[in-house]
């Protein structure tokens, strides 16, 4: 192995592992390659880098083709068997906390106001009698539907029978 003769030679130590190492230049603070790109991918630099890349096209694209290929759908496929039951549990404790039972009955109220908003008031007894009996005499296992979605970006139905 060739040494530099112009370096002068000092125990230094290594700003990723720190280790003491004898370094071959002067302005050396890895005390070998691979720390060095270890050390790299830590520093902030390469975090900025990535965050730009991941908010960038090409990313967007690059991640659309994967998920639309084959290996993309067994992979995606794959991480749902494993993490979903997970997820599933962790979701039923979370609803059990104090910000949970918030967060439902928020979103709850949300839905009865946006269906007391869209419920016209020229409706009689008699009307609001028929949506209560369409209600009822659903069969079991359906949900009742409206024609046009209560509430939607580009319209807005009625609460009508």
């Amino acid at each position: 192995m060739k040494f530099n003769t112009n370096v002068k030679r000092k125990i230094k130590i290594c700003c990723h592992c720190n280790k003491e190492y004898i370094n071959n230049s002067n302005n050396s603070k890895y005390c070998s390659s691979s720390c060095k790109y270890k050390g790299y991918r830590t520093g902030n630099t390469y975090k900025e880098r990535n965050a730009i890349y991941v908010k960038g096209k090409n990313f967007k694209e690059t991640q659309k083709k994967y998920r639309t290929s084959g290996k993309g759908q067994r992979k995606i496929k794959e991480m749902y068997t494993k993490y979903y039951p997970t997820y599933l549990i962790k979701a039923r404790i979370w609803r059990k906390t104090e910000k949970g039972k918030r967060s439902s009955n928020y979103h709850c109220a949300l839905r009865y106001a946006r269906k007391r908003d869209r419920t016209p008031k020229w409706l009689t007894k008699e009307d609001m009698n028929k949506i209560k009996e369409i209600y009822n005499n659903r069969p079991n296992g359906y949900e009742v539907d409206h024609i046009i979605p209560l509430c939607s970006k580009n319209v807005s139905g009625l609460h009508i029978p």
